[in-house]
């Protein structure tokens, strides 16, 4: 199953399946950076998927109003998850090719996380309630097209993020073309669980916990309590702020440096804000700033105060 993303221009790749009677799987990157917002897909008969996008009405990361373009196979078989599949205990993770049996049995070489996104009546949906959930035992089929791994504390209801990041290819040492699967975990199978070794997994570097969502600032009272200027010492390092922004869905429409829906961040650092002007914006955008821009930016007075200085700051660092 193919998605298209009209916002991104790209295309995803579903894989699903039914456990105890209800629909679930993953999701993939399949194919990015079209001309427009990928809204059609229909196979030809020369077996090529032709693709129809526009962004009237919404914009995309494709900078044309409109495209047609056709997606044709090489015939080379790139290295990727083919299916993620529910087990009671973990997943299984099927691959285009064989991996290393080594560095597939190694249970330091996955990521896997869970949230949910917070259902709320303003624009956005930050992911919340975020869980790491270490890999306890990794196993590799014979052909070595399949890894069953055991993970601790799966969630029902939750999206599962699944990141492979230190398998290679057989022979080749490919790395995976797509490094994550998105698994929404409807459902925990019932069943025999795996009968392999458990161990405990090294302690990975911390991850920045962000909180979703607590404080909700209205327009006019982020514009009278917007500070002073922050210093460049308390500038965040570019990883965390990739992290806010990805946790407030700033990323759908911004990039740093390019243009997209909106206008890149790099682009709105030339303008010379101050910080408390960048928070008073973010908070209540004001169109007629960026009258190229056909869509507007919405409200974003539930992102927490605190992130809102931080992200204010690393886009003024970012001239």
């Amino acid at each position: 199953l193919f998605v298209g993303d009209q916002g991104m221009s790209k295309i995803a790749r579903v894989f699903l399946e039914k456990i105890n009677g209800r629909f679930q799987g993953a999701s993939f990157e399949f194919v990015s950076g079209f001309r427009s917002g990928v809204l059609r897909m229909a196979f030809g008969s020369d077996k090529n998927l032709f693709v129809g996008g526009t962004n009237r009405g919404w914009g995309s990361i494709g900078k044309e109003d409109f495209g047609l373009e056709r997606l044709v196979y090489s015939g080379k078989t790139p290295f990727e998850m083919k299916a993620v599949r529910a087990m009671p205990d973990g997943f299984e993770i099927e691959f285009t090719l064989p991996v290393n049996k080594k560095l597939a049995s190694d249970v330091n070489n996955y990521d896997v996380s869970s949230y949910i996104y917070k259902y709320h009546p303003v624009y956005g949906s930050p992911m919340v309630n975020q869980k790491e959930n270490p890999v306890r035992g990794a196993q590799v089929s014979e052909d070595g097209l399949k890894v069953r791994i055991v993970v601790d504390g799966l969630r029902e209801g939750y999206v599962h993020t699944i990141k492979p990041e230190g398998i290679l290819s057989n022979g080749d040492a490919i790395p995976l073309l797509h490094g994550s699967a998105f698994y929404t975990l409807n459902s925990i199978p019932t069943g025999p669980k795996a009968n392999i070794p458990l161990v405990t997994p090294k302690t990975k570097a911390a991850k920045e916990k962000i909180d979703a969502g607590k404080e909700a600032n209205t327009p006019d009272n982020q514009t009278k309590e917007a500070g002073p200027k922050i210093t460049k010492t308390q500038i965040i390092s570019d990883k965390e702020a990739q992290a806010l922004l990805t946790k407030h869905t700033c990323l759908a429409c911004h990039k740093v440096k390019e243009r997209a829906v909106g206008p890149a961040y790099t682009e709105v650092a030339k303008r010379n804000y101050t910080n408390a002007q960048i928070e008073a914006l973010i908070i209540a955008p004001k169109p007629s700033n960026w009258p190229d821009y056909a869509t507007p930016m919405p409200p974003m007075s539930h992102v927490p105060r605190a992130d809102v200085k931080k992200l204010a700051a690393w886009i003024n660092a970012q001239k």
